[in-house]
Protein backbone atom coordinates (compact mmCIF):
# COMPACT_ATOMS: atom_id res chain seq x y z
CA UNK A 1 0.00 0.00 0.00
CA UNK A 2 2.81 2.34 0.72
CA UNK A 3 4.50 1.23 -2.73
CA UNK A 4 1.38 2.45 -4.58
CA UNK A 5 0.71 5.33 -2.92
CA UNK A 6 4.71 6.32 -3.40
CA UNK A 7 3.77 5.76 -7.34
CA UNK A 8 0.90 8.16 -7.29
CA UNK A 9 2.51 10.74 -5.81
CA UNK A 10 5.53 10.40 -8.02
CA UNK A 11 3.31 9.90 -10.92
CA UNK A 12 1.25 13.30 -9.33
CA UNK A 13 4.50 15.21 -9.60
CA UNK A 14 5.56 14.13 -12.67
CA UNK A 15 1.88 15.47 -14.61
CA UNK A 16 1.98 18.36 -12.53
CA UNK A 17 5.89 18.97 -13.56
CA UNK A 18 4.92 18.65 -17.41
CA UNK A 19 1.94 20.92 -17.14
CA UNK A 20 3.99 23.80 -15.43
CA UNK A 21 6.58 22.89 -18.18
CA UNK A 22 4.05 23.56 -20.96
CA UNK A 23 2.44 26.45 -18.98
CA UNK A 24 6.16 28.36 -19.06
CA UNK A 25 6.39 26.87 -23.14
CA UNK A 26 2.69 28.78 -23.70
CA UNK A 27 4.23 32.13 -21.96
CA UNK A 28 7.58 31.67 -23.80
CA UNK A 29 5.65 32.36 -27.25
CA UNK A 30 3.65 34.91 -25.73
CA UNK A 31 6.64 36.58 -24.86
CA UNK A 32 8.11 36.06 -28.84
CA UNK A 33 5.24 37.26 -30.27
CA UNK A 34 5.21 40.61 -28.16
CA UNK A 35 8.89 40.67 -29.12
CA UNK A 36 8.51 41.01 -32.37
CA UNK A 37 5.27 43.32 -32.00
CA UNK A 38 7.98 45.12 -30.10
CA UNK A 39 10.61 45.95 -32.94
CA UNK A 40 12.78 43.06 -32.19
CA UNK A 41 13.89 40.77 -35.33
CA UNK A 42 13.65 36.91 -35.37
CA UNK A 43 17.14 36.51 -35.88
CA UNK A 44 18.02 38.77 -32.61
CA UNK A 45 15.00 36.66 -30.92
CA UNK A 46 16.23 33.59 -31.79
CA UNK A 47 19.88 34.45 -30.69
CA UNK A 48 18.97 36.23 -27.40
CA UNK A 49 16.88 32.88 -26.42
CA UNK A 50 19.58 30.43 -27.00
CA UNK A 51 22.05 32.66 -25.81
CA UNK A 52 20.41 33.01 -22.05
CA UNK A 53 19.99 28.97 -22.29
CA UNK A 54 24.13 28.47 -23.00
CA UNK A 55 24.64 31.38 -20.18
CA UNK A 56 22.34 28.98 -17.55
CA UNK A 57 23.57 25.72 -18.71
CA UNK A 58 27.49 26.96 -18.31
CA UNK A 59 26.79 27.87 -15.21
CA UNK A 60 25.23 24.58 -14.32
CA UNK A 61 28.34 22.26 -15.80
CA UNK A 62 30.68 24.66 -14.04
CA UNK A 63 29.40 23.37 -10.45
CA UNK A 64 30.82 19.60 -11.46
CA UNK A 65 33.68 21.10 -13.24
CA UNK A 66 32.30 20.38 -16.94
CA UNK A 67 32.25 16.70 -16.33
CA UNK A 68 29.13 16.16 -18.03
CA UNK A 69 30.32 18.14 -21.29
CA UNK A 70 32.42 14.91 -22.79
CA UNK A 71 30.56 12.80 -25.58
CA UNK A 72 31.22 10.73 -27.95
CA UNK A 73 27.79 11.32 -29.92
CA UNK A 74 29.01 15.06 -31.42
CA UNK A 75 27.13 14.41 -34.71
CA UNK A 76 24.05 13.43 -32.62
CA UNK A 77 23.97 16.74 -31.05
CA UNK A 78 24.90 18.37 -34.13
CA UNK A 79 21.52 16.97 -35.85
CA UNK A 80 19.82 17.99 -32.55
CA UNK A 81 21.41 21.32 -32.40
CA UNK A 82 20.65 22.12 -36.54
CA UNK A 83 17.12 20.78 -36.45
CA UNK A 84 16.31 22.37 -32.88
CA UNK A 85 17.35 25.60 -34.07
CA UNK A 86 15.54 25.46 -37.48
CA UNK A 87 12.57 24.50 -35.64
CA UNK A 88 11.96 27.38 -33.35
CA UNK A 89 13.47 29.55 -36.16
CA UNK A 90 10.54 28.87 -38.18
CA UNK A 91 8.02 29.04 -35.59
CA UNK A 92 9.13 32.31 -34.64
CA UNK A 93 8.72 33.46 -38.23
CA UNK A 94 5.48 31.78 -38.21
CA UNK A 95 4.30 33.19 -34.94
CA UNK A 96 4.39 36.93 -36.42
CA UNK A 97 2.19 35.63 -39.64
CA UNK A 98 -0.52 33.54 -38.34
CA UNK A 99 -2.27 33.36 -34.80
CA UNK A 100 -0.42 32.32 -31.62
CA UNK A 101 -2.38 29.06 -31.30
CA UNK A 102 -2.42 28.23 -34.88
CA UNK A 103 1.07 28.17 -35.27
CA UNK A 104 1.50 26.52 -31.86
CA UNK A 105 -0.75 23.51 -33.33
CA UNK A 106 1.39 23.24 -36.01
CA UNK A 107 4.08 23.21 -34.33
CA UNK A 108 3.03 20.57 -32.21
CA UNK A 109 2.48 18.12 -35.16
CA UNK A 110 6.18 17.16 -34.43
CA UNK A 111 4.43 13.07 -32.55
CA UNK A 112 2.81 12.98 -36.03
CA UNK A 113 5.22 12.83 -37.91
CA UNK A 114 8.03 11.36 -35.43
CA UNK A 115 6.42 7.48 -36.81
CA UNK A 116 7.38 8.77 -40.06
CA UNK A 117 11.17 10.05 -39.15
CA UNK A 118 12.09 7.05 -37.20
CA UNK A 119 11.01 4.53 -40.38
CA UNK A 120 13.30 7.01 -42.77
CA UNK A 121 16.06 7.19 -39.97
CA UNK A 122 16.04 4.47 -37.40
CA UNK A 123 14.51 1.72 -40.08
CA UNK A 124 11.70 1.07 -37.72
CA UNK A 125 8.76 -0.37 -39.04
CA UNK A 126 5.15 1.01 -38.48
CA UNK A 127 2.31 -0.52 -37.02
CA UNK A 128 -0.84 -0.63 -38.75
CA UNK A 129 -2.45 0.88 -36.09
CA UNK A 130 -0.19 4.22 -35.87
CA UNK A 131 -1.25 5.17 -39.31
CA UNK A 132 -4.63 5.79 -38.13
CA UNK A 133 -3.25 8.38 -35.47
CA UNK A 134 -1.48 9.70 -38.63
CA UNK A 135 -4.29 9.92 -40.71
CA UNK A 136 -6.56 11.37 -37.56
CA UNK A 137 -3.77 14.21 -37.78
CA UNK A 138 -3.45 15.12 -41.16
CA UNK A 139 -6.59 15.33 -41.10
CA UNK A 140 -6.60 17.83 -38.30
CA UNK A 141 -3.90 19.74 -40.24
CA UNK A 142 -6.25 20.40 -43.22
CA UNK A 143 -8.91 21.56 -40.69
CA UNK A 144 -6.44 23.90 -39.26
CA UNK A 145 -4.82 24.78 -43.23
CA UNK A 146 -8.73 25.59 -43.94
CA UNK A 147 -8.03 25.18 -47.66
CA UNK A 148 -11.59 26.57 -48.30
CA UNK A 149 -10.21 29.98 -47.86
CA UNK A 150 -7.67 29.75 -50.28
CA UNK A 151 -6.47 27.53 -52.57
CA UNK A 152 -2.65 28.44 -51.44
CA UNK A 153 -1.32 27.79 -47.97
CA UNK A 154 -0.52 31.26 -46.12
CA UNK A 155 3.52 31.80 -45.78
CA UNK A 156 3.00 31.21 -41.60
CA UNK A 157 1.24 27.77 -42.46
CA UNK A 158 3.96 26.60 -44.30
CA UNK A 159 6.47 27.67 -41.66
CA UNK A 160 4.57 26.40 -38.44
CA UNK A 161 4.16 22.96 -40.57
CA UNK A 162 8.21 23.06 -41.21
CA UNK A 163 8.48 24.02 -37.51
CA UNK A 164 6.81 20.61 -36.49
CA UNK A 165 8.64 18.10 -39.24
CA UNK A 166 12.32 19.46 -38.16
CA UNK A 167 10.86 19.17 -33.67
CA UNK A 168 10.02 15.66 -34.73
CA UNK A 169 13.88 14.94 -36.12
CA UNK A 170 14.82 16.38 -33.41
CA UNK A 171 13.15 15.18 -31.29
CA UNK A 172 14.18 11.54 -31.97
CA UNK A 173 17.71 11.99 -32.28
CA UNK A 174 16.98 13.78 -28.25
CA UNK A 175 15.32 9.99 -27.77
CA UNK A 176 18.52 8.49 -28.67
CA UNK A 177 20.94 10.91 -26.99
CA UNK A 178 19.61 10.27 -23.48
CA UNK A 179 20.41 6.85 -23.72
CA UNK A 180 23.83 7.49 -22.97
CA UNK A 181 23.89 11.97 -22.27
CA UNK A 182 23.20 13.45 -19.60
CA UNK A 183 20.84 16.34 -19.35
CA UNK A 184 23.19 18.76 -18.97
CA UNK A 185 25.18 17.37 -21.90
CA UNK A 186 21.84 17.57 -24.38
CA UNK A 187 21.44 21.37 -23.19
CA UNK A 188 25.04 22.02 -23.66
CA UNK A 189 25.42 21.22 -26.82
CA UNK A 190 22.04 22.39 -27.86
CA UNK A 191 22.69 25.41 -26.53
CA UNK A 192 25.97 26.24 -27.54
CA UNK A 193 25.30 24.68 -31.37
CA UNK A 194 22.13 27.39 -31.52
CA UNK A 195 24.47 29.97 -30.27
CA UNK A 196 26.89 29.74 -32.78
CA UNK A 197 24.37 29.23 -35.95
CA UNK A 198 22.24 32.02 -34.78
CA UNK A 199 25.04 34.62 -33.97
CA UNK A 200 25.95 35.81 -38.09
CA UNK A 201 21.96 35.67 -38.19
CA UNK A 202 21.86 38.14 -35.63
CA UNK A 203 24.70 40.38 -35.93
CA UNK A 204 23.45 41.04 -39.76
CA UNK A 205 19.94 41.63 -38.17
CA UNK A 206 20.72 43.51 -34.77
CA UNK A 207 17.77 44.88 -33.14
CA UNK A 208 18.00 47.73 -30.81
CA UNK A 209 14.52 47.61 -29.04
CA UNK A 210 14.03 49.28 -25.38
CA UNK A 211 14.71 47.98 -22.15
CA UNK A 212 11.21 45.62 -21.69
CA UNK A 213 11.64 43.96 -24.88
CA UNK A 214 15.49 42.93 -23.47
CA UNK A 215 13.61 41.88 -20.26
CA UNK A 216 11.07 39.63 -22.72
CA UNK A 217 14.06 38.14 -24.60
CA UNK A 218 16.40 37.02 -21.54
CA UNK A 219 12.82 35.51 -19.91
CA UNK A 220 12.69 33.77 -23.11
CA UNK A 221 15.63 31.99 -22.11
CA UNK A 222 14.73 31.57 -18.68
CA UNK A 223 11.49 30.24 -19.66
CA UNK A 224 12.28 27.46 -22.66
CA UNK A 225 15.30 26.12 -20.33
CA UNK A 226 12.91 25.76 -17.42
CA UNK A 227 10.68 24.07 -19.45
CA UNK A 228 13.06 21.37 -20.70
CA UNK A 229 14.45 21.13 -16.67
CA UNK A 230 10.97 20.07 -15.74
CA UNK A 231 10.54 17.69 -18.63
CA UNK A 232 13.43 16.08 -17.47
CA UNK A 233 12.36 15.78 -13.94
CA UNK A 234 8.88 14.59 -14.92
CA UNK A 235 10.73 11.87 -17.27
CA UNK A 236 13.01 10.29 -14.67
CA UNK A 237 9.70 9.07 -12.81
CA UNK A 238 6.89 8.23 -15.61
CA UNK A 239 8.11 6.85 -19.03
CA UNK A 240 7.61 10.09 -21.96
CA UNK A 241 4.56 7.89 -23.38
CA UNK A 242 2.40 8.31 -20.37
CA UNK A 243 3.28 11.70 -20.51
CA UNK A 244 2.86 12.29 -24.21
CA UNK A 245 -1.42 13.39 -23.91
CA UNK A 246 0.04 16.64 -21.40
CA UNK A 247 1.58 17.87 -24.46
CA UNK A 248 -1.25 19.14 -25.83
CA UNK A 249 -2.01 21.16 -23.00
CA UNK A 250 0.53 23.75 -24.68
CA UNK A 251 -2.77 24.31 -27.18
CA UNK A 252 -4.83 24.80 -24.61
CA UNK A 253 -2.85 27.05 -22.81
CA UNK A 254 -1.32 29.02 -25.96
CA UNK A 255 -5.13 29.08 -27.02
CA UNK A 256 -5.97 31.20 -23.53
CA UNK A 257 -3.06 33.38 -23.31
CA UNK A 258 -3.93 34.05 -27.50
CA UNK A 259 -7.34 35.30 -26.39
CA UNK A 260 -6.80 36.94 -23.37
CA UNK A 261 -3.46 38.93 -24.44
CA UNK A 262 -4.12 39.09 -28.43
CA UNK A 263 -7.90 39.33 -28.66
CA UNK A 264 -7.88 36.17 -31.19
CA UNK A 265 -10.76 33.48 -31.26
CA UNK A 266 -10.04 30.18 -32.99
CA UNK A 267 -12.73 29.46 -35.74
CA UNK A 268 -14.81 26.57 -35.73
CA UNK A 269 -12.69 24.99 -38.13
CA UNK A 270 -9.45 25.28 -35.81
CA UNK A 271 -11.21 24.15 -33.44
CA UNK A 272 -11.70 20.76 -35.20
CA UNK A 273 -8.41 20.30 -35.98
CA UNK A 274 -7.27 21.17 -32.33
CA UNK A 275 -9.22 17.92 -31.25
CA UNK A 276 -8.17 16.19 -34.06
CA UNK A 277 -4.30 16.91 -34.07
CA UNK A 278 -4.23 16.13 -30.53
CA UNK A 279 -6.18 13.36 -30.97
CA UNK A 280 -4.08 11.87 -33.59
CA UNK A 281 -0.90 13.08 -32.14
CA UNK A 282 -1.68 11.23 -28.92
CA UNK A 283 -2.38 7.85 -30.68
CA UNK A 284 0.25 8.13 -32.77
CA UNK A 285 3.12 8.71 -30.37
CA UNK A 286 1.35 6.55 -27.95
CA UNK A 287 1.09 3.13 -29.99
CA UNK A 288 5.25 4.18 -31.46
CA UNK A 289 6.61 4.78 -28.33
CA UNK A 290 5.18 1.43 -26.24
CA UNK A 291 7.14 -1.07 -27.42
CA UNK A 292 9.72 1.05 -28.82
CA UNK A 293 13.21 0.98 -26.45
CA UNK A 294 15.00 3.54 -28.75
CA UNK A 295 12.32 6.18 -28.42
CA UNK A 296 12.20 6.08 -24.42
CA UNK A 297 13.87 8.30 -22.19
CA UNK A 298 16.57 6.94 -20.31
CA UNK A 299 18.17 10.56 -18.46
CA UNK A 300 21.62 9.91 -17.06
CA UNK A 301 22.80 11.92 -14.36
Amino acid sequence: MADQNQNRDVTAKSIIATLIGFFLLSLDSVLVKLEEKGGATIEWIVFIQYSTCLIIITIIAAKNKFRDLKTTKIKLHLLRGVTGVLAFSCYVIAVTKIPLVNATLLNNTAPIFIPVVTLIWLKTSIDKKIWWGISVGFIGIIFILNPSKSMLLQTGDIYALSAGIFLAIAYVSLKVLTKTETFVTVLFYYSSIAFILSLPFAINNWSNPNLLIWIYGVLTGILFISYLYLLQYAYQFVEAVKLSPFNYSAIVFTGILDWMIFDHVPEVTAIIGIILVSAGGILAITLHEKHNEKLKHHWHW
